[in-house]
């Protein structure tokens, strides 16, 4: 806490307020002085640790930056990709900054690739898959019976032949089915002939046991063939198509697919040249075609892959949320696994540049301890001096008065033109020692010592001053005091307390708002408050009390509208007035302004008090005379102790009295004005 009082003046400016001389404002010891280089080199040192720590800092908060984008795109990546597939579990509530910094940091080992991320992602978006059939076994039974065909093509009846049917297939092939046709009869179906025993004898002779035997057999093995070829393709055709399977397995699925298809066809081929040969055999048993090559057929079509893949895709489907789960994983791991050795390596950068930043400061606030060692609680330097003049100049608005070093730079030194300051006024006394003690203030350097820690309190800053040096100090107080944490100005003035309760209107009017909405911190510690301060008797003894500004005061900073309202509620109290014994003062105060109004012609208070009871006829009120005479004034040797109670009450109603008596119309007016009830009065 910093406290201006006329204490505090007159232990640091005495001399050189003395009024008859220029003495230093204050003197610097051996000490401070000859530590200037000393100083000079610590303040070069501590500028550039700070330099240091600064950029370090700026370098860190940069890396900090990179982590916290990269941590919060890895998170964007992770809602975006996968919310989609579990919308309440992939939020950014459950994958918070925190969580996503913590997998990254934590992260070990292998992750999937991009390729695998992209898979992934991509089998997510496919439907549930459903089971498919298991491959059957292909049909290979003809094998065995293709053991005969070479023998069976080459075997040939023994028959008397028909001239006429020999090397005719399709007359043979005719006549064969016209003998079962006319089994039993004796007239021929086409002609009408008569089918004679010898003509019949002579035709199973032609198609004799052994033609039937060849035949019977081709045709057996005839249909055994085709029936091969037939399921063979069926086989194929019966298999799952690749789109049924998921997707990972389709591309081997599709190629082993196109495989069996050409084996297929291949074995296929194979036994339609069967059916060509076992076909010709059937048409003429007697003929003798070339067997093929069917060794194809020995072996079955590869079902390796196929079965393989189906067996896969059927395994995926009985645990689709399993596999569904981690593929998701695989998406979570790429994503966090792929960005974790960066952000480890940023994290550890901006690890290191905080720890540098920390050293820098910690080395700069041991240099500056050893800097307040050198230095003086009070410092003498030409930019004090110019900051002093400046603040002269702008309270005044002209620079009639100056602060300057003293040639042997060891302190201050107040001029006046080219002269030195000497017989300074009350009221230039007043203004360069709150200039002093306030820039002094900023000057000081004590260890913790932050402005915003600091509570600043200034008694009576506008003694002595006129009305512009008045208003240029409210404003440069304002200017001045907002760097501290909280500033208290106590004042007699009511044109300083106007100018306060203008320049703080606003935030006055937020703090007293935010308190009648109920807010207990603002009420406990509003931003804003004038409170009054004034001395009272409680219980026989003279205490210091506060209280709050009354709210005439809000409407009306003059004095003598509150001495008026303070007088008049002392009277409506009668002797519990607990300000009682400070209603004298207040009503003498009333009077002399209210005499300056009516009286302006004499320019003493006395004097003006006198011409306006002598206006009424017969003295009446020559007791007020003489109580404000004798009693009021406060600077005579009588105690307030011995003034007796029912004196000072009669005394200050008959003042008032005398003044409705001189200006009624005045009076009732401000009775109006300021709330007092007229009728008090008798």
């Amino acid at each position: 806490m910093a406290v201006f009082t006329r204490k505090w003046v007159d232990a640091n400016l005495s001399a050189f307020l003395d009024g008859a001389s220029a003495s230093a404002i204050v003197t610097l010891g051996r000490e401070a002085i000859d530590a200037k280089e000393e100083e000079a080199r610590l303040t070069e040192e501590i500028t550039t640790l700070r330099g240091e720590a600064g950029e370090a800092e700026k370098q860190r908060k940069i890396a900090t930056g990179k982590v916290d984008k990269l941590v919060r795109e890895v998170q964007d990546r992770i809602v975006s990709e996968l919310k989609e597939f579990d919308y309440n579990y992939f939020t950014k509530s459950r994958f918070s900054v925190t969580k996503v910094q913590d997998d990254l940091r934590g992260y070990k080992g292998e992750f999937p690739d991009s390729n695998a991320h992209a898979e992934a992602l991509k089998r997510l978006g496919e439907g549930a898959p459903a089971l498919v059939a298991d491959v059957a076994t292909p049909p290979v039974g003809v094998v065995a019976r293709l053991e005969v065909l070479s023998d069976l093509l080459a075997e040939t009846p023994t028959r008397v032949a028909i001239t006429a049917l020999e090397g005719n297939p399709t007359a043979q092939a005719w006549v064969e089915r016209g003998l079962e046709l006319h089994e039993g009869l004796d007239h021929c179906l086409f002609c009408a002939g008569n089918v004679t025993s010898e003509r019949r004898a002579q035709l199973a002779r032609h198609f004799d046991e052994s033609w039937l035997q060849i035949r019977g057999k081709a045709k057996d093995l005839l249909g055994a063939v085709t029936r091969e070829k037939q399921m063979l393709s069926a086989w194929h055709s019966n298999l799952p198509v690749t789109g049924s399977l998921v997707g990972d397995l389709q591309p081997a699925y599709s190629q082993a697919l196109g495989k069996a298809k050409a084996e297929v066809d291949e074995r296929v081929a194979a036994l339609e040249a069967v059916e060509v040969a076992v076909s010709a055999k059937v048409d003429d048993p007697s003929a003798t075609p070339e067997a093929p090559d069917w060794s194809v057929l020995v072996s079955a079509p590869s079902t390796t892959v196929l079965a393989q893949a189906i067996a896969e895709h059927n395994d995926q489907v009985r645990r689709h949320s399993e596999v569904i789960t981690e593929r998701k994983q695989t998406v979570l791991d790429h994503l966090v696994g792929s960005q974790s050795e960066v952000f480890r390596g940023l994290e550890e950068k901006a690890k290191d540049l905080g720890t540098k930043s920390t050293a820098s400061n910690k080395a700069a606030e041991l240099a500056e301890r050893r800097l307040d060692k050198v230095r003086q609680a009070q410092f003498t330097t030409k930019d004090m001096a110019d900051t002093l003049t400046r603040d002269l100049a702008r309270v005044y608005g002209k620079d009639h008065l100056s602060v300057a070093v003293t040639e042997d730079g060891k302190s201050y030194a107040c001029r006046r033109g080219d002269q030195p300051g000497t017989d300074l006024s009350d009221g230039e006394r007043t203004t360069l020692s709150l200039l002093y003690f306030l820039r002094k203030l900023e000057d000081e350097q004590v260890p913790g010592g932050d402005p915003l820690q600091r509570i600043v309190v200034i008694d009576d800053p506008s003694s002595s001053l006129d009305r512009e040096a008045l208003f240029a100090t409210h404003q440069w107080l304002v200017d001045t005091l907002k760097g501290f944490g909280q500033y208290i100005v106590l004042t007699h003035d009511f044109s300083l307390l106007r100018l306060f309760v203008k320049s703080h209107k606003n935030s006055w009017g937020k703090s007293m708002k935010q308190i009648n909405d109920g807010n207990v911190d603002e009420a406990r510690f509003p931003k804003v408050s004038f409170l009054e301060m004034y001395a009272a008797v409680v219980d026989g003894e003279r205490r210091s009390k506060v209280g709050k500004l009354p709210r005439l005061l809000l409407n009306n900073t003059s004095e003598y509208a509150y001495l008026f309202s303070m007088v008049m509620a002392g009277i409506a109290d009668s002797e519990d007035h607990e300000r009682l014994f400070l209603l004298p003062n207040a009503a003498r105060r009333v009077l002399e302004v209210f005499a300056s109004y009516k009286a302006p012609h004499r320019t003493d208070f006395l004097q003006a008090l006198e011409v306006l009871v002598q206006a009424q006829d017969g003295e009446p009120y020559r007791d007020v005379y003489d109580f404000c005479n004798r009693f009021s004034h406060g600077e005579g040797s009588e105690s307030v102790d011995v003034l007796d109670a029912r004196a000072v009450y009669g005394q200050i109603r008959r003042c008032m009295e005398f003044l409705r008596a001189v200006d009624g119309e005045h009076f009732e007016r401000m009775c109006a004005a300021t709330s007092a009830n007229p009728a008090v009065l008798p």
